[in-house]
């Protein structure tokens, strides 16, 4: 009896547990994210200058939200022997390289005066083209980068050709605004 009691409530429990309600948290899409939050993820930046190679860069990731792709973008600046700042257009505008396939497009501006930042993406998203949409996005976004320098933040590495010096820039969420169409 005790077995059949036990099979019985065994029975019971795997229908209870059939019947119960499922909630699973639905992911935002990228047409969704597109739409309310274009917005990038800036990691692992920093900013390396080497006046006796004459030359220094700011590199930074740029995670784009509505995509999830990464991107690396790399402006690059000529330096004078005193570690002055030469030659170098704020206007100019630097192509990111995107980590792994998309239809991503993003591109940077820097001042490197102020380091205000500006970013400009136009991207498909693949739910889109599922469903025979296809749209392009466009957004551009802006935030002044924060490096820090304070004592022993930096890292100096000596060359031949003298100093090179590393400073680490705060990671930050940029707000895109999406371009109107």
């Amino acid at each position: 009896m005790r077995v059949l009691s036990a099979a019985f409530i065994l029975s019971l429990t795997g229908q209870a547990a059939l019947a119960l309600p499922k909630h699973t948290r639905q992911e935002a899409t990228c047409a969704d994210l597109s739409t309310t939050s274009p917005n990038w993820q800036i990691t692992n930046a920093a900013s390396s200058d080497w006046p006796g190679g004459a030359s220094g860069r700011v590199e930074l990731f740029a995670r784009h939200l509505p995509t999830s792709i990464l991107a690396d973008c790399d402006v690059e600046y000529r330096l004078d022997t005193d570690g002055k700042i030469v030659d170098y257009d704020p206007s100019a505008a630097v192509a990111c390289t995107n980590f792994g396939a998309g239809s991503l497009v993003t591109n940077v501006t820097l001042d490197m005066d102020t380091l205000l930042l500006k970013l400009t993406s136009s991207w498909t998203c693949g739910d889109d083209e599922e469903e025979g949409g296809g749209k392009t996005y466009t957004a551009t976004g802006q935030t002044t980068l924060v490096r820090d320098t304070s004592p022993g933040a930096c890292l100096v590495e000596p060359s031949q050709l003298g100093n090179s010096t590393t400073c680490p820039i705060a990671d930050v969420v940029v707000e895109g605004t999406l371009a109107e169409a």
